[in-house]
């Protein structure tokens, strides 16, 4: 019998997320989006035109990630040519500025959705997508989005980078354990698109959330850097919708993740040449000085 294949994606309200949503689709996947902003939505509607699901999914919610769950064991029910094929786990948050200046309201946050809401949505579909494995009727695998934030920590990235190397460990350990029942999983990192994502849509609440935070010796110190580093932010994130992704090179290395009959462990997109030699440059036996130098200038933020 030939199988149809079910692929179950979260964070899909706007920019990578929602454009892995489409492209699955349009490659006939059954593509089941999980909305944070609920399925309402004019990027919800959107996905719907292609023919993909969408249900409302907030990662860091049991509840909210059985009712997925739900969602997708009954679409497979209703449908028996449909195999669970591959989750891919997308939703993410990247609060910005430095570690002293954050709440813990935004540490713990960023931690629970990057990388505790991952496996929360992972040990929900684990059971099905190994037995599905080992049966031997698709390849199923877990992709999990992480960063360059992962692999090369960044000043004021310092939670998110924890977050997103924390799921590169994860990612390694879990496709040892799954290895010899042939599931595969895999790390997807993307490169530099947060001018074509909503990601940074609350980082002028961010940065007003950090100023009162801080006591009056701390805001006198950080209070110029962080409206500065706000202000550069809101900048680069201007006029974004839910479909600015429009960066092939990264919708096209992550369908290869997908579609590739064995997956590697990682796929790294660098489309652009300031990241190849930024890696290539961090990775010589440089003065700790240089690669502090190095690592502004390809951050590239107001001081």
């Amino acid at each position: 019998m030939a199988v149809t294949r079910v692929i179950a994606i979260t964070g899909c309200d706007s920019g990578l997320g929602w454009a892995i949503a489409a492209r699955a689709a349009r490659q006939g996947l059954v593509t089941v989006a999980g909305m944070y902003q609920g399925t309402e939505t004019n990027a919800a509607q959107a996905l719907k035109k292609l023919r993909a699901h969408t249900c409302e999914l907030d990662v860091t919610r049991p509840e909210s990630v059985a009712g997925f769950k739900d969602y997708v064991t009954k679409l497979i029910e209703d449908n028996t040519d449909y195999k669970l094929y591959a989750l891919v786990n997308n939703a993410g948050i990247m609060p910005t500025g430095d570690f002293e200046c954050q709440t813990w309201s935004m540490i713990e946050n960023v931690i629970n959705i990057n990388l505790l809401g991952s496996m929360r949505v992972t040990s929900a579909f684990l059971p099905d997508l190994r037995r599905n494995a080992i049966d031997g009727t698709c390849r199923p695998r877990i992709i999990n989005v992480a960063s360059h934030c992962g692999l090369e920590p960044l000043p004021a990235f310092g939670p998110y980078s924890a977050s997103k190397a924390g799921l590169f460990a994860w990612t390694r350990s879990l496709r040892y354990e799954h290895r010899p029942h042939g599931l595969a999983v895999a790390a997807f990192v993307p490169g530099g698109f947060v001018t074509s994502s909503n990601i940074l849509a609350s980082q002028e609440a961010y940065g007003e959330a950090m100023l009162e935070h801080l006591d009056e010796e701390q805001k006198l110190f950080y209070e110029k850097k962080i409206q500065s580093v706000t202000k550069h932010l809101r900048a680069a994130s201007q006029n974004t919708s839910y479909d600015s992704l429009k960066d092939e090179m990264i919708i096209e290395t992550f369908m290869k993740a997908l579609l590739v009959d064995s997956p590697k462990e990682i796929y790294k997109v660098e489309s652009m040449w300031r990241y190849k030699i930024y890696y290539t440059l961090l990775k010589l036996p440089l003065p700790e000085a240089f690669h502090y130098w190095l690592i502004k200038k390809f951050r590239n933020f107001p001081e």
